[in-house]
């Protein structure tokens, strides 16, 4: 042994004292450098919570505001006006986007893609799809201008999630589908003066249903696809907009043979029909797509409750 290792052992080995592997392990309770690590990694978890629970929440404001985007689009549909004061569902969604945070930028961004079809720089597409299980078809209805970036990413999610692309196109009727809504002070409006005025330009059905927001009843009226825009205009101008406000004027796939959910019971109403469980994981398939900022909407041949 060296003379430098004698001396550096020398103050550890004392007479009657603690040996030398005592003194040692004694000697480092002294030195708290790696107490740091538990603060370092207890740190790092916080932010890992925050940084997760952030992207939970950007997730959904992201999905929220795609579905504040697709109120707008779906508003400015052809035959409808792009200008608030004239359509009064684009007023209620441009309404409803500012109030959920939707910014400025935003919202003229998407008023600008609704624009696009029009003027030559959007596309409309269709991709036609196949749940899980077979019987569920869906209609992902597309507003892009980049058709080739855009079907890359639905085929994306469909085959991710069990589904497939699959032509269907031929289970839904495309229909013309407008909403109204009696004037409060009109004292001539009722389904059968409305019933009267449709039938005798083009409709084909009228139904009394109750609104979606709650503010009591509203009419559809069904119509073929070449009497929606001049029936939609008939309607929007005197005598007739003084008795009804027309909320929305669309394009719609109907499907030929709705598929019922069944009940608790496993039985369905009428005609065959698929468990809750099933429908449940098709509907989380249609919110992945409709996150999607090029999809307007998915159309399925599930029946309206």
């Amino acid at each position: 042994m060296s003379m430098a290792s004698i001396s550096f052992l020398r103050p550890l080995v004392r007479a009657g004292g603690p040996s030398r592997v005592q003194a040692i392990v004694n000697v480092r309770p002294r030195c708290n450098c790696f107490s740091t690590f538990s603060r370092i990694d207890s740190g790092h978890n916080r932010w890992s919570k925050i940084r997760h629970k952030k992207g939970a929440v950007d997730k959904e404001r992201g999905a929220l505001f795609a579905k504040l985007s697709r109120e707008i689009i779906n508003s400015m549909k052809p035959p409808s006006s792009s200008d608030p004061a004239f359509n009064s569902k684009l007023a209620t969604a441009l309404q409803r986007a500012k109030e959920q945070g939707l910014t400025k930028q935003g919202i003229e961004n998407t008023m600008l893609k609704a624009k696009s079809v029009s003027d030559g720089t959007g596309q409309n597409v269709i991709y036609e799809a196949v749940a899980p299980g077979g019987k569920i078809v869906m209609l992902v209805e597309c507003l892009t201008s980049n058709p080739a970036r855009t079907v890359k990413r639905v085929k994306e999610i469909l085959s991710k999630n069990g589904a497939r692309t699959s032509p269907v196109l031929f289970m839904f009727d495309k229909q013309g589908l407008i909403t109204l809504k009696p004037e409060s002070e009109s004292k001539e409006a009722s389904f059968d003066h409305l019933f009267d005025i449709a039938v005798e330009n083009g409709a084909e059905d009228v139904r009394e249903v109750e609104s979606e927001d709650g503010g009591g009843m509203e009419y559809e009226i069904t119509t073929p696809t070449s009497s929606l825009s001049s029936l939609t205009n008939l309607l929007s101008a005197p005598p007739h907009s003084s008795i009804y406000s027309v909320e929305s004027s669309d394009l719609v796939y109907v499907p030929t043979d709705p598929l019922q959910i069944l009940g608790e019971d496993g039985q369905s109403l009428e005609g065959e029909g698929i468990t809750e469980e099933t429908a449940e994981g098709v509907f989380k398939i249609i919110d992945l797509l409709e996150e999607e900022s090029d999809v307007v909407k998915v159309w399925t041949n599930l029946a309206d409750e």
